[in-house]
């Protein structure tokens, strides 16, 4: 059972932990009270009621023992506590000894009921005589674990230890368990199945399972049945560990499998796909107190359509797989880092970091001058294999580099509104045991090379409020402010001497984002040319009072616009022009059930729009949920996508995704599904999928998919 299935037993043990002792019990009824002098004995009947603090026993009758502290509570017993409730048909309770006994009991606590016949112990440990823990309300296909007894154990690592514990669905055995412990903390069990058809794969199931095994450990397998593959094994786990010092998650998802498929295709590189295919995802991340970071991502693929074949919610994430390692410890104005970067897949160009070692200083004051300075320096050896991709390579590049940037800057406050902050730094970058294949322009490049580059600028910076007494009940707004804030950014980044004596690694990527101002920021550290812009800007935000407090953005809508003093070559390989682009950004968000992003770029002479992005989501209620997305990039790329979710009711909800590219003047993908809850515990998910010029997908496949709900 997940694990919160067992909050029910340490419930249990809170509710009957009565403090009796504390103080004097009220005792009352419908009935008049009876009262043996002799016994010391109270009699309570009808509607009987015991309270002792913040705890309270009703039951049709109540015995209580003043002399020894003992209660004895018969017929429809009702316990709460802290907003707990327990039921039972006897309950009996000696305060001095903290021991107690329960007859015929229910627990629970949504979505998680448990039952047993008999039930006693002591606050710190309670054993449960043939009881039944229930994931959700018992129903036909409910889940739950039946066992002989259960004991719980409270301590430093509370656990649940069951003994012959056999999982049912509904009345139907699953499995047995001579023996079984479930410490408290550990996570949920995780169980995904899916099955389906299609040409490619034929009639396949895909399962995922996940079972706790410590207080911070789960393990589970992947296990796959293709009927035009074979079958597709791996190990899974997830790791979570919590303390006041550390903190430490992660997961690791494989697989294995031998492929019978006749025609598997080519990868990336054009080369034929082998028949032994194998993957491996490792996620993980440590922290350890409130200064050290490390985080860790590594992607094994035996080939670069092993997981789109088998397992395509990885590939969708993350079409090509990063492995990457780093540590960072932040200090009060620094931070320190090391950042590896590696390449297990021969199917990809990756520039390796092996590792790189970098300190960054934050702004910091020289002295009461109001100057600030920022300092970064860094050393990395970079290698870079382009043997596989490209037959001429027979080298594979490298070098070692020692990277210094500094910059200094001193806000100038000219009004209470406006701000000059003139700025100049310097990028020293020295190279070491350069290599670079003869067929790259090896021949050009020296062992050594050092290189210099300046800096100057400005930022010129406006901000501006105004405010309004505007009222709308339609929208919620509570009143409007409007932060209007002019910027101009100016830059100028020396020429390089000669960049052709790099063994050019780290070069310039296709990015269509606004480009990095600060020279110290870039990147592309190998590439960097010389630039000479002013970029100018205006920022508008809209905020209104918040329900509870602060404020609630209803729209913000920028605008940028770069004018170029040294043009260099677009991404088309057209010339730059001298008013080279025009950004417009827009976010409206005036109602939790709509939501509105659009990131656009222009050809700023011709008013030409080169790039759009946009997603508009609205909800009604809880009833549907409509997605409307463009991706438009001028005479490459034009697609559209809409997502639809109807929910019939709490148990059927329809779903529909559509993709259309306008290019082809096709529907790329459409998918339909149908979504049903079975009982509480389970969801089921019937997709059929539709798809024209997919390169590896079937062109029609059928889909079922059925997991444990995680309530």
């Amino acid at each position: 059972m997940p694990r919160n299935a067992w909050i029910t037993l340490p419930l249990l043990s809170a509710t009957l932990a009565l403090p009796l002792h504390a103080a004097l019990p009220e005792l009352s009824s419908i009935e008049p009270l009876e009262f043996d002098e002799g016994a010391q004995r109270l009699i309570a009947r009808g509607d009987a009621r015991l309270e002792f603090d913040n705890t309270r026993v009703r039951a049709d009758r109540i015995t209580y023992y003043q002399e020894f502290g003992l209660a004895d509570a018969i017929g429809n017993v009702a316990v709460s506590r802290d907003g707990s409730r327990l039921i039972a048909e006897r309950l009996n309770y000696d305060a001095e000894a903290s021991v107690f006994s329960l007859e015929t009991l229910r627990a629970g606590q949504w979505p998680f009921l448990l039952s047993g016949e008999t039930a006693g112990g002591t606050a710190e440990n309670i054993s449960v005589q043939n009881s039944t823990v229930y994931y959700g309300n018992p129903s036909t296909y409910g889940l739950s674990m039946s066992a002989e007894k259960v004991q719980y154990v409270k301590g430093e690592s509370d656990y649940v230890k069951m003994n012959s514990a056999v999982v049912r669905i509904g009345k139907v055995p699953v499995f047995y368990l001579p023996t079984y412990t479930h410490y408290i903390g550990a996570s949920p069990y995780y169980l995904d199945v899916a099955g389906g058809a299609d040409d490619q794969l034929g009639t396949y199931i895909q399962t995922t399972t996940l079972f706790p095994t410590t207080s911070w450990l789960r393990l589970g397998a992947n296990l796959d049945y293709y009927t035009k593959r074979s079958v597709l094994v791996g190990p899974t786990a997830q790791y979570v560990y919590d303390s006041s010092q550390q903190q430490i998650l992660g997961s690791i998802s494989t697989g294995f499998i031998d492929d019978d498929s006749d025609d598997r295709g080519l990868d990336i590189l054009e080369d034929p796909i082998e028949a032994e295919r194998a993957f491996a995802e490792w996620r993980h991340k440590h922290y350890i107190g409130e200064r050290f970071t490390s985080t860790a991502r590594a992607s094994y693929w035996s080939d670069s359509e092993v997981t789109r074949d088998f397992r395509d919610s990885i590939y969708n994430e993350n079409r090509q797989p990063d492995n990457f390692a780093e540590g960072a410890y932040a200090g009060d104005n620094y931070f320190i880092s090391a950042f590896g970067r590696f390449r297990p897949n021969q199917f990809q160009i990756v520039q390796e970091r092996l590792p790189e070692v970098r300190v960054d200083v934050l702004p910091t004051p020289i002295f009461n001058t109001g100057v600030y300075q920022k300092l970064s320096a860094s050393y990395v050896q970079m290698r870079e294999d382009l043997t596989d991709a490209i037959p001429l390579i027979t080298k594979k590049n490298k070098y070692n580099r020692f990277d210094l940037s500094y910059r200094i800057e001193r806000p100038i406050r000219i009004f209470d509104w406006l701000t000059l902050t003139p700025l100049a730094g310097g990028r020293l970058t020295q190279y070491e045991n350069q290599q670079l294949d003869d067929a790259l322009g090896g021949n050009l490049v020296a062992d050594s090379y050092t290189r210099e580059l300046y800096e100057l600028g400005f930022d010129l910076e406006s901000q501006l409020y105004a405010s309004y007494p505007t009222v709308n009940s339609t929208w919620d707004v509570q009143g409007l402010r409007h932060i209007l804030r002019p910027v101009m950014h100016y830059r100028y980044f020396s020429a390089p001497s000669d960049s052709d004596e790099i063994a050019s690694i780290e070069r310039q990527i296709f990015d269509l984002e606004r480009p990095i101002l600060d020279l110290s920021d870039l990147r592309n550290v190998d590439s960097i040319s010389e630039t000479h812009l002013v970029r100018l800007g205006v920022e508008n935000l809209y905020q209104t009072r918040a329900a509870g407090y602060g404020s609630r953005t209803l729209a913000a809508l920028n605008f940028y616009q770069d004018v170029l003093f040294d043009k260099g070559t677009r991404y088309d390989g057209d010339e730059e022009e001298t008013f080279n682009a025009t950004w417009v950004e827009f976010v409206l968000t005036p109602a939790p059930w709509l939501k509105f992003d659009l990131d656009s770029r222009f050809k700023t002479t011709s008013l030409t729009l080169e790039e759009l992005r946009t997603r508009t989501s609205i909800l009604s209620g809880e009833i549907w949920e409509l997605g409307l997305s463009t991706d438009l990039l001028n005479e490459r790329i034009e697609q559209y996508r809409i997502d639809f979710i109807y929910r019939f009711n709490e148990r059927y909800s329809l779903l529909t995704d559509l993709r259309f590219d306008a290019d082809s003047g096709q529907l790329t993908e459409t998918q339909l599904g149908f979504r049903s809850r079975v009982g509480s515990t389970w969801e089921v998910l019937y997709a059929v999928t539709f798809r024209e010029g997919a390169q590896r997908e079937s062109d029609v496949e059928f889909n079922v998919r059925l997991r444990l709900v995680q309530q």
